[in-house]
Parts: C-alpha cells; structure tokens; sequence
C-alpha cells in the first residue's frame, strides 16, 4: 500500500450493495414519492410497481438493458427539482444507509493518502452530494439527458455497467496518472467484475454465489459489511 514513485493508487468504489445498502430504485422511489401532485406521484409508481419484472429480469441479465430501461422513468422530472431532490435523496435515503465497515474503508483509504473515486450506475446528482459528504475525492456515475428543462428519460453515454466501468476507470487512471497495478476497488455484484478485474488489489461485498464463487477461485478478499 505504499505511495511511492510518481503515478498515484486510487480506490474504485461500486456504491448500490457496497458502500450503501440502498440502490437505484430506492432512489426513483424517493424522488417520486415526493411530487408535489398526487395524480402523478400515482402514475409513477404504478407504472414502476407494474414494471418491476421486466427490471428484474434487465438486472439480470444485461445490467446496461435495465438502466436504460429504468432510467426511462424519468422522463419528464424537471432539472431543478431532481438537482434538489438529489441533494436530499443523498442526504436521507443513501446516508443513513451506509455500511459502518465501508465508512471506515473509506476514512482508513484517506488516511492512506489514495485517491477515491465512486464508480456507481446511479445518477451523479446523488452521488456528487453522497461523495462530498463522506470524503470521496471524485464521482464517476450516470447521468441523465434533458431537453430544456425536463428529462428525457435517456442516460447520456457512457451508460456505467459492466465493461463501461472498466473503461471508465481506465480513463479515469490515465487523466489522473493513476497506477492501476497498485490500486483497490470494492464491488458486489458480477456486473462489478469487469472493474474488479482492472486493478491490482479487488474486493468483493456481501456477493452473490456467482461472484463469491469467482472471488474465491481467485483468492480475492470477500467482506461482509452490515
């Protein structure tokens, strides 16, 4: 875990099911329980509720399927009330949620000197406000397009899943001369394992069989955070 030589180590963090026991419908479902008219706050989660398996199954098996999928719930959301909302939603909903052994990873990493940075399919406007609460230098997250004011219920790509994450932290490693050989990264799921797979030092969190199993065949370090 040293520091030495002029490239940095940096610590990579999935956030839904590894900082946070939370994830990106928990956050939808804040937003939408909060409209001010009730006729819509009702169509909204009506429409989410009769959904939900076409979700689950997207989850499944195509983790960039289900955020296209699900982030097409936005749409029409006005920008300044999803920015503000954000702020609360990260605030309430992701907070107070947030695993006692992860806060600590994050405080030993600083203490350590590593830069940190969220990695997470959720929209940055959550994870920006989540971040600086809780010392995370950078956010690498999903964020919506928008016509005028409102959202059009569409991801402006890069669409963070799978094997965009690990794109995503290999730019990130070069823009921020980044030593990936010598850094860390936290993931839960097996969407997380192309991103795992690019530093030096992975980890998984409270996985499911599939990457327990593959964490163990390859002697990565599996955590059970509460």
């Amino acid at each position: 875990m040293s520091q030495d030589g002029n490239r940095r180590a940096a610590v990579f963090y999935d956030v839904d099911g590894t900082l946070v026991n939370s994830n990106v419908i928990t956050a939808y479902l804040y937003y939408a329980m909060r409209l001010p008219k009730l006729t819509e706050r009702m169509r909204r989660l009506t429409r989410a509720a009769m959904l939900a398996p076409v979700y689950a199954a997207a989850e499944l098996t195509n983790r960039g399927l289900f955020n296209r999928l699900f982030y097409a719930n936005y749409k029409g959301m006005p920008h300044e009330r999803l920015r503000l909302m954000g702020r609360e939603a990260a605030e309430k909903a992701f907070l107070p949620n947030m695993y006692r052994e992860a806060r600590k990873r994050v405080r030993k990493a600083r203490d350590m000197g590593l830069t940190q940075v969220i990695v997470s399919g959720a929209l940055d406007m959550i994870m920006e406000p989540f971040a600086k609460e809780v010392g995370i230098d950078y956010v690498i997250a999903n964020r919506l397009e928008f016509s005028g004011d409102k959202a059009t219920g569409k991801l402006i790509p890069p669409i963070l899943a799978g094997n965009e994450k690990k794109t995503a932290v290999e730019r990130f490693a070069r823009q921020h001369n980044i030593d990936l050989s010598r850094s860390y990264a936290f993931g839960d799921s097996r969407a997380d394992l192309p991103m795992l797979e690019t530093v030096g030092f992975p980890a998984v969190v409270n996985p499911g069989d599939e990457l327990a199993k593959i964490a163990g065949e390859r002697a990565w370090p599996v955590l059970h955070f509460a």
